[in-house]
């Protein structure tokens, strides 16, 4: 069993991550709201605000039971620790199930696409603003291991089940984010 000094450093290792990951969606989607400010995505204020929200609680299943330990124990192991897959799977279907910043949430068992969910107040949010907050995700990655969200998307495209009405407005934002900024960010 590791000792509790290394335990803890690894913790916070890993809350640096979440953190980091955080922030730098955070700033993906301020450069968003500069790269894509002729979409109604952006300007309309009832859009905006859900998609703000979620933006601000991105991640945040990451802090729980369900999820801390398995990711902490799968992405930042102590030297003894040896990874579970099955219990990172487990938490890993958590999160998709969770977030609707993950192509997965959209997903019905049966291969159907749900068409919005419901937010905290009640208000039934549309597809599409998981889909922003998903840009914004990838974007975020490609600021920590590079490459775009734009380029990302395109190595994997044949493996994501995007609803087929929406791929031309993911791949709209895609190409925009992977934009030089034309204004400060």
């Amino acid at each position: 069993m590791a000792d509790i000094q290394e335990m803890a450093d690894k913790t916070q290792e890993y809350n640096e991550y979440i953190r980091e990951h955080v922030a730098n969606v955070k700033k993906a989607w301020k450069e968003m709201q500069v790269k894509c400010k002729d979409e109604p995505m952006v300007w309309d204020d009832w859009t905006f605000y859900h998609i703000n929200e979620s933006i601000n609680q991105h991640d945040v299943s990451k802090y729980s039971t369900e999820e801390f330990t398995q990711y902490r124990n799968n992405f930042h192991p102590c030297a003894d620790e040896n990874a579970d897959k099955e219990a990172f799977e487990s938490a890993w279907r958590h999160h998709y199930q969770n977030n609707t910043h993950h192509w997965e949430y959209w997903q019905n068992d049966d291969g159907t696409f749900k068409a919005e969910y419901p937010n905290i107040d009640g208000a039934c949010i549309p597809r599409l603003c998981g889909y922003a907050e998903m840009v914004c995700d990838w974007t975020a990655m490609s600021y920590k291991f590079g490459g775009t969200a734009l380029s990302y998307y395109e190595k994997h495209k044949d493996k994501l089940r995007i609803a087929p009405d929406d791929v031309e407005f993911v791949e709209r934002f895609l190409r925009k984010m992977a934009e030089p900024a034309q204004e400060a960010i």
